[in-house]
């Protein structure tokens, strides 16, 4: 009887083990939804210069470079968790018409790059591009780190390990745990997610001027959920626009215009 018993627990618990791996799986593809295929050229909304950016020196990764206008700072743009560079170009193409320089890369895993995207990963990934405007004489008062979606989940961390001119963030979130807390129990939560981007605990130390814009249509990353993370950074303002969801409605219906004002106000030139 006894060895019956063991046996059913042992099922049952390689049962509950199996769920959550499948769970974890299901979780992972919802954070991480890569284009494999990477951006044609003639995507590029301007013209760019292909780059390849080594967080390790077995890695490479492709990304689009932009010169800046004489006189004018850098933007180092952290896409989205969908697609590659190529379908992040309306975001891009006014920051270009201003004058910026910009460095849009895409993640390991992403756009035909080799390699296994987590929330560590991205940030690596993030930290050599940072390295590679450097080598290139880019000041790092001289660059706003622009995070939009996933990519603030990058943006905050990264900022609080390097000193920067200014970081924006479109449409972020305190952390993914802090979406899963509000639709699951905690303990389901922290057992089938391994990739945080906890934003939050980075908040503190990020001491560079903060721009966090959101729209309340935003069904993806509700903007209830970038309060906490506001209320974290020392410097940070918020807007919220009236109507805009989470795609380039964000930006269409006033969220460019305040990310230019807010560039302009702050980068060293």
């Amino acid at each position: 009887m006894i060895k019956r018993i063991l046996l059913v627990l042992a099922v049952l618990g390689g049962f509950a083990a199996a769920s959550l791996w499948g769970l974890h799986l299901y979780y992972r593809g919802q954070i991480f939804n890569p284009g494999n295929e990477p951006p044609a050229l003639a995507e590029a909304a301007f013209p760019v210069e292909t780059v390849t950016i080594r967080p390790t020196p077995d890695l490479a990764l492709t990304g689009w470079w932009h010169a800046p206008e004489d006189g004018e700072a850098t933007v180092l743009y952290l896409h989205g968790n969908s697609g590659n560079m190529g379908d992040y170009m309306p975001g891009v193409a006014p920051l270009v018409a201003a004058g910026y320089g910009v460095l849009i890369f895409d993640y390991r895993g992403y756009g035909g790059n080799p390699g296994r995207p987590t929330d560590e990963a991205l940030l690596a990934d993030a930290l050599a591009a940072l390295d590679w405007l450097d080598r290139r004489g880019v000041r790092p008062g001289g660059v706003a780190v622009y995070g939009y979606s996933l990519g603030t989940g990058v943006a905050v961390p990264l900022a609080a390990r390097r000193d920067v001119g200014a970081v924006v963030l479109a449409a972020p979130f305190g952390s993914i745990a802090q979406m899963g807390y509000a639709q699951y129990p905690r303990w389901f939560v922290d057992a089938v997610l391994a990739d945080r981007f906890d934003s939050l605990a980075a908040a503190p130390n990020v001491h560079e001027p903060v721009l966090i814009v959101h729209g309340t249509r935003d069904t993806t990353v509700p903007a209830t959920l970038s309060e906490p993370l506001a209320a974290a950074l020392p410097n940070a303002q918020r807007v919220v626009i009236d109507g805009a969801g989470h795609g380039w409605d964000l930006f269409e219906d006033g969220g460019t215009a305040h990310i230019l004002d807010f560039l302009a106000a702050t980068l060293a030139r």
